[in-house]
């Protein structure tokens, strides 16, 4: 995909407590986070949340969080890992 056509298809916005067809935040670990696209001046993030504050799915068996965010050397690179995540995570239905 073109980093326009990720950019479509990429949500706007998500969360970790969905009700409905919405994100709500009711308990303390609920987060909901923005689409970001961020050049640190070596490389580029992509992420729903600013740095330190991503929306995290939850710890992993390895300990390490499930936190919404992908680096990459293009703006490309990073929203396809981000988009991959977001598949992974059932936020965008892989057709």
């Amino acid at each position: 995909m073109t980093t326009d056509e990720l950019l479509d298809k990429l949500p706007s916005h998500i969360g970790n407590h969905k009700v409905g067809n919405f994100y709500v935040m009711s308990e303390p670990e609920d987060n909901i986070g923005w689409l970001y696209l961020h050049n640190d001046g070596k490389d580029w993030l992509a992420s729903y949340g600013m740095e330190g504050d991503f929306v995290c799915m939850g710890q992993m068996t390895n300990g390490l969080y499930d936190n919404a965010f992908a680096y990459g050397k293009t703006p490309k690179e990073a929203l396809q890992k981000l988009y991959n995540w977001c598949v992974k995570h059932n936020f965008i239905k892989n057709k």
